[in-house]
Formats: C-alpha cells, structure tokens, sequence
C-alpha cells in the first residue's frame, strides 16, 4: 500500500501545487529553511546514555499553544529531549520564540515523501514520535513502522471529514493507522471514533483535551485593558465586541450585528481578528459600502486613530492578547455556510462570554458544555446575532455570568497534561 501512496504522492503534489504555493504566498516565510523541509536536517547532537528523544509534530499556532505547558512539563525531565516540528511558518514563529529554551532543535515538517521523509528521519533519529491532535502522515507512520518506534497521536481529534473517510476506506486505514499507533483521545466521544475506525481498546488513553491547560497569556488586567484599548482607538468605557478567527461573510455579519447595537443607542466599538491574516483585501472590500466607518487594519500599524469604529488584528499569532478588551465575542467558522467552528476555549477562559453559529462539528464537547453552563448562546443565524448581541451588551449582569460560567467550564477540565506526560513516560519505559 505505502508504495501506492509513494507513487501517487508526486502527481497529486503537482496537481495541487498552484494551490498550495499562492498559499504559501500569501502567508509568507515558508522558503526559510526549505532544506529541513527537503529532509535535510542539521546533524543533532548524539544521544546521550539513558536519554529518550521524542520528535513532536504541531501543525501550526494552535497545535502549539495547546502543548506549550507539555513542552515545559517534558523540559525539566532529566532523561527526555524534544526535537520539535511544525507544518506553518507561523507556527515555527511562535516556536522559536516562546520554546527554543525547552527543546534541542526546531524545524520544518519534511516533506512526506520517501526521499525528504527518511532523509529526516535519518537526522532526527526519535525514540519516540508524537503528533498533535490528527496529523496522520502514511510516509511518516511508515519510517516509525519500519524502525519499530513507536507513535503517539496526543490530544487526538477526528473530525467528521476524517472520521468519515477513515470510517469508509480501508485502505486510508492501512496507510495511516499502524499497528504500533497510540491514541491520547481528547475526550470519551473521541475515544469512540478511534475506536469504530479500527484502533484497539488497549491502545487508546483518554488523556483529555491539551488546550484547555494553557492558560491565557498576558493575563487580563485593567491596566493592560486600558493600553489595549487605547492602542486600537477606542474609548476607554466603550464596550468591545470581538469577532474571534472570523471566516468569509462572517465578518459582514458582525458588522451588521454592530450596527444593530449602535442603533439602540449601546455605546460599542468592533474588534475583528479573522483566521487567515491574507484577507486583508478582501475584508476591505466588504467594507466598502460602509465609509462612515472608521476602519483601522492592525498590519497598518498597531496604533489606531483616536475613535476608531472597527479595528482589524489581520496579523497572526495574536488572538490571545487582543481579545483581552472584549466585552463579548463570536466564534467564527460557525455560521452558516461555515462549518466545524474555530477554537473557543481561549475566550472563554479569559471569562468572555460568547456566541457561536449553529455549525459547531469540530469543538462539538466543548461547546456543548459552554452551552450547557450559559457560558455561550447559539445563534442560528443573521437575526438571532443580533438580537443576542443587542441584548448581552445591554445587560452587564448577564454577559458577568456568562463569563464567569465560561471560566468555570475551563477550570473543571484542567490536567490533560499531567495525564499525558504520564502515557508518554509509560510508553517509553515499556519500549
């Protein structure tokens, strides 16, 4: 089967080449170190006696933030070192810059294809190898197969596009899913889908959901608010209305949602931080029939004109630190025609309460437990926005509950770290 995959590999990445490099593009910086990304690793320093390497694959910003406290936790470990990967330019940034202290090298996912695969594996030479939520890569699996090194999937996740192809393919499955996988489910309900698609009881270990151990960095002060505000142009007593990783049309809805509050007389001002910072133009555009808007993109510049309406974070790795200011929030790729949702448990351990569209497919636990403490609203669609957004910015008692809800769901779901640190200790002990 992996000669299959070795063959097609090659089309397939021709095929899609036009795509992927105006990506690429776009989002800039992927031709740094395009050699590690060709496999061609710098030499690593021996293995010392007794010490385990693990190599840990994060896609991008996300997958990092949910293992920065595992990457503390495994650092103070006298007999582990960490050779850390990651897909994006911007999750090598965030990497580089908050990590580079707790592990022994960094770098650029290599290519899954035999040549740059192995040539990789080659230099990095792990004990161990381990994937953040579903990174499942055939070559990659087959270079741990064949070394007989065994593979972690952590804070393991299959959406319902995976779940479903896996569900149906046989020989995905194959290439995917070795024998000497293990699986730290998420949750229960994740752990379940691991299950139906074929991964034995014994090898899955229901570690709980990595993110929700990070806690928001830097924390939430008046004094930082305050700054914060000031930087964007907004009044010091105006509340904040924050449109969290918004996708296509989403933005539009937020605007008319703000508009809608304005109209009743609530004194706010928008903050709109969309999931890929190269839609810059194209947010533009769909402000244009609205000049009486002072509008303000934070790749301008951080400082905004004094009365600013709209401030727009299009710059990547931020999202943290801007929705400090927010008052109330959205959760974007929820609306319809979106789907699957973005990540809402960084808001709503700020204790911001939020609302989201109906299409919730990816983060399905987590917001069904938002919901379930009054922490979030589901919206349905464009009229229910803004009857919610109307009524939680006229009604501080309920956006304080709603908040403090929020962070209680978070605190309560706290220690998949600790339980994963426990699985990864255990798995090379018994290697």
């Amino acid at each position: 089967m992996i000669w299959l995959y070795r063959i097609l590999f090659p089309i397939a990445a021709l095929i899609s080449a036009p795509h992927y490099l105006r990506r690429m593009l776009k989002r800039g910086g992927y031709g740094k170190n395009i050699g590690m990304r060709l496999g061609l690793w710098p030499n690593l320093p021996s293995k010392k006696l007794g010490i385990q390497r693990i190599w840990i694959q994060a896609v991008s910003v996300g997958e990092m933030v949910s293992i920065s406290p595992l990457l503390k936790a495994l650092a103070v470990e006298e007999n582990i070192e960490v050779v850390l990967s990651c897909t994006t330019s911007t999750g090598l940034h965030l990497a580089q810059t908050q990590h580079r202290e707790n592990i022994i090298a960094l770098g650029p996912f290599p290519i899954d294809w035999l040549p740059f695969s192995s040539r990789g594996w080659e230099r990095i030479q792990p004990d161990l190898v381990a994937m953040v939520d579903s990174e499942l890569w055939p070559e990659h699996m087959e270079q741990a197969r064949k070394r007989k090194i065994p593979i972690v999937i952590l804070n393991a996740r299959l959406s319902d596009r995976t779940f479903s192809r896996l569900g149906k393919s046989g020989f995905l499955r194959s290439l995917v899913l070795p024998k000497q996988i293990q699986v730290f489910a998420a949750s229960e309900r994740q752990a379940e889908r691991w299950k139906t698609v074929g991964i034995a009881t014994e090898k899955i270990k229901v570690t709980g959901n990595l993110k929700l151990d990070a806690e928001p960095k830097p924390p939430k002060t008046k004094e930082a608010t305050e700054s914060l505000k000031k930087e964007f142009g907004f009044p010091e007593t105006d509340l904040v209305l924050a449109g969290i990783s918004t996708w296509p049309g989403e933005e539009q809805a937020l605007v008319k949602a703000f508009l809608a509050a304005r109209a009743q007389n609530l004194t706010v001002r928008l903050l709109l931080i969309p999931r890929h910072a190269e839609r810059k133009q194209e947010i533009t555009n769909g402000f244009s029939r609205r000049n009486s808007l002072s509008i303000h993109f934070r790749s301008n510049g951080i400082q905004a004109l004094s009365g600013t309406d709209v401030y727009v974070g299009d710059t990547t790795g931020e999202l943290g630190s801007l929705i400090r200011v927010a008052d109330l929030a959205f959760v974007g790729k929820s609306l319809p025609p979106n789907a699957g949702a973005q990540n809402p448990i960084e808001p709503a351990a700020r204790a911001i309460p939020l609302l989201f569209g109906p299409n919730y497919q990816n983060f399905q636990e987590v917001c069904e437990g938002l919901l379930a403490l009054g922490a979030a609203i589901e919206v349905k669609n464009q009229e229910q926005l803004e009857e919610q957004v109307i009524r939680l910015l006229g009604d501080a008692e309920s956006r304080r509950k709603a908040g403090q809800a929020a962070r209680q769901w978070k605190e309560t779901h706290t220690g998949a770290t600790r339980r994963t640190i426990e699985g990864l200790m255990k798995t090379i002990k018994y290697n």
